[in-house]
């Protein structure tokens, strides 16, 4: 070769390598900086992983084998499952459950594939009070949610962390939904976040233990049934969530109905679990509205009226979805299908995360009126109990030794209000029969989280008193009259075999197999 033509291939190679250096030198300060978490992913700040421990916790799962891919114009190996996970636990988790009320336990969560790039990550649901916030993924990620208060219904604090593979940089959105991917929801039900394989850390709460039930229910022959007056009602399971207590909790007051002496033709049940005994159709938005709207057409001045919601819910929102499908009823639509309803008197029970805010009210005792949705278009024939308040989420099934009932086996709050129909010790003034207010104050007594300080259920009576308010139709006969106390007789509870069933919107008059 000539030597002219060695120093001007020199020359070129020199001038390329001066134009590598800067580019190269982006790309290694871009792959060093992680994100920092943000509320509700405004511009996300940077924060350098320099100081951050290397020390890998151990994973229920092996780490997976790097894959090569193109970036930046070469290969780089993507960051493998088992890696994301501990550099999750390392930047995050670690400092949070330093930090954490440990008696709330902690559970996180990681998505089994990885998300390909352009995937939408965003929670479930809204959260009331926070801009939506969302996140799309620009290189193949990993999806992490992290469960703050793994023993309770949802809405409650949870963090979505979104880390990509091949930047290792993590976006995290606060909420208290469980996220959506591309629209559609994951980690949704209670089987599917107990599942070993999609756990990476998990504190279980110190407050949860297993229980089993033993409800006894009454003997509908022993009521006295008063003339003029019909007794109704609508109960909602609103979740698809065999695992979780929604549906004990709504079949529990189905068999307290119909021990009542309540006929199926005026019980409007809805439940995802089409197979179940009572249900009549599937719990869909559509679906609420029509069972109240029959209610409304069907009733009368002096009749009675049950509305029972079982769910996760938010504030002022209670989630109505079938598994397939479903969104959230507002408390203000709700009050207007209600408001259809012509009653003497008309009991509302909800089992729900912040379920307080249909009324109004918070855990400190404050009451405002004017949030109260259920009341405060100037209804006088209401009383209200709900399973949370507007500032605190309820529990499944809650036992330990300082819990009062652990017999219980569906939602803590909500259940000892249908244990009371079979308690002897709820009758507190003797007289044979259960009332609203009875019930509700054995469930008080008997709710372990409220007990601890973890929860406060509320209640709300708009120109009713709790005490003279029942479920069915009763004559001037009092309790002594009856032939032996309405609580005595045993009931064993069986619950069959899902068949869904989705079919068409009707009511089922007669059915097989009651309980």
């Amino acid at each position: 070769m000539e030597k002219s033509s060695v120093i001007r291939l020199a020359a070129a190679l020199l001038v390329g390598a001066l134009l590598l250096v800067p580019l190269f030198s982006g790309i290694g300060a871009m792959a060093a900086e992680n994100l920092r978490i943000s509320p509700v992913m405004q511009k996300p700040e940077m924060i350098s992983m320099a100081n951050k421990s290397s020390e890998l916790l151990s994973l229920a799962e092996p780490a997976a084998t790097d894959t090569e891919v193109p970036a930046f114009g070469g290969s780089q190996a993507l960051l493998n499952k088992a890696d994301a996970a501990n550099l999750v636990q390392n930047s995050i988790v670690n400092p949070l459950w330093a930090n954490a009320d440990q008696q709330d336990g902690l559970k996180v969560l990681q998505y089994s594939e990885i998300l390909p790039q352009g995937t939408l990550i965003e929670p479930a649901f809204e959260t009331f009070g926070r801009p939506s916030a969302e996140i799309v993924s620009q290189n193949p990620s990993w999806l992490f949610m992290i469960d703050e208060m793994p023993g309770a219904h949802f809405a409650h604090p949870v963090k979505l962390v979104v880390v990509d593979a091949v930047t290792r940089d993590q976006q995290v959105i606060e909420t208290e939904w469980w996220p959506k991917v591309d629209s559609r929801q994951v980690f949704d039900k209670e089987s599917i976040r107990a599942d070993p394989a999609l756990i990476t850390f998990y504190k279980k709460p110190s407050r949860l233990t297993d229980a089993i039930s033993d409800i006894r229910m009454i003997d509908s022959g022993l009521l006295a049934v008063a003339s003029q007056c019909d007794a109704w009602a609508v109960i909602v399971c609103g979740f698809n969530d065999l695992p979780d207590t929604f549906d004990e909790d709504t079949e529990g007051i189905y068999s307290i109905l119909k021990s009542l002496g309540i006929d199926d033709s005026h019980i409007y049940f809805l439940s995802p679990h089409t197979g179940h005994t009572g249900v009549d159709a599937l719990n869909t938005i559509e679906n609420v509205q029509w069972a109240i709207n029959e209610v409304a057409a069907k009733s009368g001045v002096n009749d009675k009226v049950l509305f029972f919601y079982s769910s996760h819910g938010g504030v002022d929102g209670l989630v109505c979805s079938t598994g397939t499908s479903g969104g959230t009823i507002y408390a203000g639509d709700l009050d207007n299908w209600l408001d259809g309803i012509t009653c003497k008197e008309m009991a509302i029970i909800v089992e729900a995360c912040h379920s307080g805010s249909l009324i109004g009210k918070y855990s400190d005792g404050t009451f405002v009126p004017a949030e109260s949705d259920l009341t405060a278009d100037g209804e006088t024939n209401r009383v209200i109990f709900t399973s949370a308040s507007t500032d605190s989420s309820s529990y499944p099934d809650i036992d330990g030794p300082d819990d009062p009932n652990p017999s219980d086996s569906g939602s803590e709050s909500i259940y000892g209000y249908i244990m009371a129909f079979s308690e002897p010790s709820a009758d507190e003034d003797g007289d044979g029969r259960i009332s609203f207010g009875e019930a509700y104050l054995y469930a008080w007594d008997n709710d372990v989280t409220r007990l601890r300080g973890d929860n406060m259920p509320q209640m709300l009576e708009a120109g009713l008193n709790r005490n003279n308010v029942f479920h069915q139709c009763l004559s001037s006969q009092t309790g002594s009259k009856f032939k032996k106390p309405l609580y005595e007789v045993p009931f064993e509870r069986i619950i069959p075999e899902v068949i869904p069933q989705p079919g068409p919107v009707e009511k089922i008059v007669s059915r097989s197999g009651g309980l």
